[in-house]
């Protein structure tokens, strides 16, 4: 059987360097190649993003089967509701769009108090 390190180490320097080396010929090309590169490597980063993110596709109760973590595999442990590590993660980074989040829905609604109840003269 092989070592996890031996696997993960060399690929995860792999992938940096690849990294990298796109952030730094961006960093260095003229217009026309900045177009060029842009044009080649975006299609790849993209379809690269959403396979990661398929890996953390929610289950039939919301979910991610990835970042539940094995604590919350416990049997009397309830799980918060907390979002998905790698969307969060792909959210903040691509840059947050206030109309594309949902808000999640309260089970209670408090009723706003009147600014009349609230006083004693009335």
């Amino acid at each position: 059987m092989l070592d996890r390190g031996t696997i993960v180490g060399p690929l995860q320097t792999s992938v940096h360097r690849r990294l990298d080396d796109l952030r730094r010929s961006a960093g260095l090309a003229d217009r026309d190649g900045a177009a060029e590169l842009a044009a080649r490597e975006i299609p790849r980063l993209v379809e690269a993003l959403r396979a990661t993110l398929a890996t953390h596709a929610p289950d039939a109760r919301g979910h991610c089967p990835v970042c539940r973590g094995r604590v919350s595999r416990l049997l009397f442990r309830r799980r918060g509701r907390t979002p998905c590590r790698a969307y969060l993660a792909a959210q903040l980074s691509l840059g947050p769009a206030i109309e594309d989040v949902v808000r999640p829905r309260t089970k209670h609604r408090r009723r706003a108090a009147s600014p009349r109840s609230l006083s004693p003269l009335a």
